[in-house]
């Protein structure tokens, strides 16, 4: 069992240095609204098939609208971690952004079907772009004292989106539900402009003088972040190219943690939870649940919600590594109870399958939905944070759409009991992964995690950022 370390981020945080870190953290959250927008999106194409325009959307063009999120994800995570490098996660940003407003409107009124695959490609590229560098913008940006909870926020804010579509796609038109998807970007755009640039990235580029006025508007005129300035050019390497990047992934310290988030997200995505809340409907007709399935969908996306809320500030109370842990284990074990439940035909038994899922996505809300990605933020080492990202995007990514795409072939072959138990064996060997080599990241600055894979030996004092230092023997089996 890995240990827990105990050093802790001890420096003193201010309050006028909290709220502004806060409010920093909270632009760069926002932003993944995109990311629960695009995903819940194709809610309202049923609409648009039974009302047409000058063009009709088939079943093939609505798989198509649907799967292309995969596609898209696994092409733009492989120039992701470049970007970055290359333009800096404050300009890809407002890159990024900046056409978001003018796609949905467009998507909203075109007459043409290519128009709305352009604009529906566009915004996933928008979407995963963000998605491979916002965790590492935000845990860059803020300090490990409040850094858990900013980090948990996008997980919340890409489930209320998700279930803001939902909503609207039961009272308003395709037309009126696309457009007002396009209302939140343009204010969150020009919000995003007063952004400070990450003080790793500036260090990175040898701009020593921007890393410090980085960090006082940071941390606030008043404060003293000489201290940090020199911890960032102790630990930040200049590693620019993408060659560099790869050369240091040769490096014990560096491909651990990249090769244990990668197995993580893996193992989650192979768990079907996105399976699980593309297809719901799907399964709670198969299921036989007597309640309406459009009702039972809207059900599962409030407690995922509520469940989120309630993660957000207790990861940096409890801790990462046993929310992740006991989420896994109780998704794991509701999938393995529906499973048989439906294996078996027990009957009476129709409730089983929305009350199971129900507390599966209460579960997830509260440790697999967000804690792999705040991981990817705090765990990655600087010199290959971004080519690590892009590496674990596109697996992921690779992953949505191989499970989301044979899924129906699992339904009719195993069916959906064989299905949910196949799922609930990737959470056993997750659970398995995250309790023997996962460390507790909370409350631990990024260059005290800088060393937490290294191998256990005696570090020289000045390598130290703190009095004391911790590091963690991580096996490579």
């Amino acid at each position: 069992m890995a240990p827990e370390p105990e050093e802790k981020d001890g420096e003193f945080v201010s309050t006028g240095s909290v709220l502004r870190q806060v409010l920093f953290g909270l632009v760069v959250a926002f932003s993944t609204l995109m990311t629960g927008f695009t995903s819940a999106w194709p809610v309202v194409l049923p609409k648009l098939q039974e009302n047409p325009r000058s063009f009709n959307v088939t079943d093939q063009d609505v798989a198509w609208l649907v799967s292309v999120q995969g596609i898209v994800g696994m092409c733009t995570s492989l120039l992701s971690g470049h970007m970055v490098e290359y333009f800096g996660p404050r300009k890809l940003l407002l890159i990024n952004l900046f056409p978001t407003f003018g796609l949905w409107l467009l998507m909203a009124f075109t007459s043409f079907l290519s128009v709305l695959y352009l604009c529906r490609i566009g915004l996933c590229i928008s979407t995963y772009i963000i998605k491979s560098f916002f965790q590492a913008y935000i845990a860059e940006l803020c300090q490990a004292k409040i850094r858990g909870a900013i980090a948990a926020l996008p997980e919340l804010i890409i489930s209320v989106g998700v279930l803001v579509i939902y909503i609207l796609a039961n009272f308003f038109s395709y037309e009126v539900v696309t457009a007002l998807c396009a209302v939140p970007f343009l204010p969150l755009f020009f919000l995003a402009i007063f952004l400070p640039e990450s003080p790793y990235w500036l260090m990175r580029r040898n701009r020593t003088d921007d890393v410090k006025a980085s960090l006082q508007r940071l941390r606030g005129q008043r404060e003293n972040v000489n201290n940090e300035v020199k911890v960032l050019t102790r630990t930040s390497k200049v590693q620019v190219s993408a060659w560099s990047q790869i050369h240091e992934l040769r490096k014990r310290e560096n491909i651990l943690p990249i090769l244990l988030v990668l197995s993580i997200l893996s193992l989650r995505e192979i768990s079907g939870q996105t399976a699980l809340f593309s297809y719901s409907v799907y399964m709670f007709r198969q299921a036989g649940v007597e309640m309406d399935a459009f009702l039972c969908t809207v059900l599962l996306g409030c407690v995922r919600v509520v469940t989120t809320i309630i993660a957000v500030p207790a990861l940096d109370r409890a801790g990462r590594r046993p929310f992740l842990i006991g989420s896994s284990v109780i998704c794991g074990t509701s999938q393995l109870v529906i499973g048989f439940t439906l294996l078996m035909e027990i009957p009476g038994a129709s409730w089983v399958p929305l009350a199971g899922l129900l507390i599966y996505v209460a579960a997830f809300g509260l440790g697999q939905a967000g804690i792999p990605w705040i991981l990817m933020g705090e765990l990655l080492p600087t010199p290959v944070r971004s080519i690590g990202s892009s590496i674990i995007t596109f697996t992921y990514c690779l992953l949505m759409f191989i499970v989301n795409y044979i899924f129906f072939w699992l339904l009719a072959n195993i069916r959906l009991g064989g299905t949910l138990c196949l799922f609930a064996f990737a959470n056993v060997i997750l659970v398995i992964i995250a309790y023997f080599w996962l460390p507790e990241t909370k409350g631990r600055s990024l260059e005290n995690l800088e060393v937490a894979f290294v191998k256990r030996k005696r570090l020289d004092q000045n390598d130290h950022d703190s009095n004391h230092e911790v590091t963690i023997e991580l096996p490579l089996s």
